[in-house]
């Protein structure tokens, strides 16, 4: 193997975190595929000497798009022990469309990875995706891939196995960060045997790891060495949001805040509720209404204070900003607690959520990159790297903009957690290479 343990592939391969989770086990990478040109940039200054490919399917498939011969396919990729793939999520996304196979340009690219699988024949396979892939609305597409392993002579479970890097002791790996993925992973059998298997882990990684021992704070770099910083501050219309909320909080004389979200487009003593409201927004609508005549002093003198450099009242927020969801009452359960500055917060389209500040939100593709109340500020793509277990300087080079660094690192699939499923999965299939038992982690019995 040339001084590698084991060579693999990276199929669907973003920013490299299989790569790099993959590597630091001692796997060589002798083919990479990525579409995306911002990805192949980063991909490619990271890993300079790996073959990186652009399509999959100019391996899989002939120029009118029927399928490639095996031997054709079995040519094109180099022999490899492991093959890996996040393959794209959204099909089975709950933010898409949700079309899964039938979605002609993406939702049929298992059927690609397959395809190399039935030529190279690999000896295992990790599968990464959305939680959402194992849903109740992809029953069909799951049981595809699961009967596609299996009959090619596979073990791997029928059972979904959701991970995520807050779930993972920082000794075992893990990160402050809440990022549900489902994980596919399989090995192939040397004779024939029962196809099936429970899960090589649970979801809860490491035993007796309680996540909300993380501190995000440990994981911020200092704000005096960031460059630009006043590009990850708030905006003025942020910290006047975040102004008005922190007067409603500690006003509201209740020692503890309701766990719905809070309208303020709801705040009347006679609501009126059209007949055609779902039952969900009927019953929020019902509860705001209840809690603003409790607190109808408080809260009508707020609607009438005005908030920063504008001069804005709380109705003329943007209607996303006139909610706020609090999840703070673990951390902060009295009136006297109550401190947006020591919490999390999140931009959403659905409101302003408030979190503690122990493990953050899941990084995603899109802008509601979570802001560190005690710093008023976002976290930089750097922060976010590590977070992903991924190296701090991995966008030092790229010509690409923070959106662009954002977006993928928000796709990219967690180092700590790959490494953990690997090891699990590589002692399962006894592979030759493991210099050492795989990492003991609590497994599903």
């Amino acid at each position: 193997m040339n001084g590698s343990q084991f060579k693999f592939v990276d199929l669907f391969a973003g920013i490299g975190g299989f790569h790099h989770a993959l590597a630091e086990l001692g796997g060589e990478c002798v083919l990479a595929v990525e579409r995306d040109d911002d990805c192949q940039q980063v991909y490619r200054q990271a890993f300079t000497s790996t073959r990186l490919d652009s399509d999959i399917r100019a391996i899989t498939r002939c120029a009118d798009g029927t399928d490639q011969s095996l031997e054709d396919v079995d040519a094109q990729v180099p022999d490899h022990d492991v093959l890996c793939a996040g393959f794209p999520c959204q099909p089975f996304s709950k933010s898409g469309f949700q079309k899964g196979v039938r979605d002609r340009t993406r939702g049929t690219l298992f059927h690609d990875v397959m395809t190399i699988v039935l030529a190279k024949k690999p000896e295992f396979v990790m599968l990464e995706n959305v939680r959402n892939l194992a849903g109740p609305r992809h029953r069909d597409t799951w049981r595809d891939i699961i009967d596609s392993l299996k009959g090619e002579g596979y073990r791997v479970s029928t059972e979904p196995l959701v991970l995520s890097p807050h779930r993972l002791s920082k000794e075992d790996g893990g990160a402050p960060q809440v990022r549900d993925r489902v994980f596919i992973l399989a090995y192939r059998l040397s004779r024939p045997e029962k196809l099936g298997y429970e899960p090589l882990l649970s979801r809860d990684l490491s035993p007796g790891w309680d996540p909300d021992c993380w501190r995000i704070e440990d994981y911020l770099d200092d704000d005096d060495s960031i460059e630009n910083l006043a590009n990850y501050q708030l905006r003025d219309a942020e910290q006047t949001w975040v102004e008005a909320w922190q007067a409603f909080v500690e006003r509201i004389k209740s020692d503890r805040l309701p766990g719905f979200p809070i309208w303020v487009d709801a705040f009347e003593s006679k609501l009126r509720i059209p007949t055609d409201t779902p039952t969900w927004k009927a019953n929020f609508l019902k509860q705001n209404s209840t809690f603003y005549d409790e607190h109808k002093d408080v809260i009508d003198d707020w609607f009438v204070e005005r908030w920063g450099p504008d001069g804005l009242t709380v109705k003329d927020f943007p209607q996303s900003r006139r909610k706020l969801e609090w999840q703070a009452r673990k951390v902060q359960p009295t009136r006297s607690d109550r401190d947006l500055s020591k919490l999390v917060l999140q931009f959403r389209p659905s409101g302003i959520r408030v979190k503690p500040a122990t493990y953050l939100p899941a990084l995603v593709a899109i802008t509601q990159t979570s802001v560190i109340g005690s710093r008023m500020r976002r976290i930089t793509p750097r922060e976010a790297a590590r977070l992903q277990g991924l190296p701090t300087d991995l966008f030092a080079e790229a010509e690409i903009g923070d959106t662009a660094a954002y977006k993928q690192l928000g796709n990219a699939v967690n180092v700590g957690v790959v490494k953990a499923a690997a090891r699990a999965l590589f002692g399962a299939g006894n592979a030759t290479w493991l210099a050492a038992p795989p990492v003991e982690l609590h497994r599903v019995v």
